[in-house]
């Protein structure tokens, strides 16, 4: 691992010193560093309710410890962070809504004890696939997590039931949450 580490800053330093802009553009899937189980909640059934019922947060990815490339902040200055986020949900019966919210944070903090850097609603109709894609762009609370060893991310969902109808049930799933960096060498 050790190795590993050590090859990839080499290389990053190669690429920075023959850039013409001295720039270097990372992906990072940060979705691939989380527990594949815990990627996915099934949710329902949810009663229909005279004002639609509230499951509160339900955390599908609970304070996941996330470690980044390590000393890249060492090699490089963090210019941007672009984060782009996909998931699916699949109602297999019965209308409502749901929140999803991503929090991030440092290795100090809980990230649930942060404001989310992404929270996105959406409506859930009967029989249908919402596809949910969001990106974030130049949010520095976001940059400055990239920048460091080890990050902490949450993904919860708070879905409300119908107010008539058929009880609610479906799948969330997520798909992808990956970060775009870019760097740039320093002293340049």
């Amino acid at each position: 691992m050790r190795m590993r580490r050590t090859l990839l800053l080499t290389a990053a330093a190669v690429m920075l010193a023959g850039c013409g802009d001295r720039r270097l553009v990372l992906k990072v899937d940060v979705l691939s560093f989380m527990d594949p189980a815990s990627r996915q909640a099934d949710f329902g059934p949810i009663p229909t309710f005279p004002g639609g019922l509230w499951t509160g947060e339900i955390p599908l990815i609970d304070d996941q410890h996330v470690s980044m490339l390590q000393g890249l902040n060492d090699a490089a200055d963090i210019q941007s962070v672009t984060l782009s986020f996909g998931a699916l949900v699949i109602d297999f019966d019965g209308s409502g809504q749901d929140t999803v919210r991503i929090y991030m944070s440092d290795e100090q903090t809980a990230p649930r004890t942060t404001a989310p850097v992404l929270a996105l609603g959406m409506t859930l109709s009967p029989g249908q696939t919402d596809t949910l894609r969001a990106v974030l762009g130049d949010d520095p609370r976001v940059a400055s997590l990239f920048a460091s060893k080890q990050m902490r991310v949450s993904v919860t969902t708070a879905v409300r039931g119908p107010l008539l109808g058929n009880s609610l049930s479906g799948r969330f799933k997520l798909t992808g949450i990956d970060g775009v960096v870019i760097a740039k060498s320093k002293g340049y």
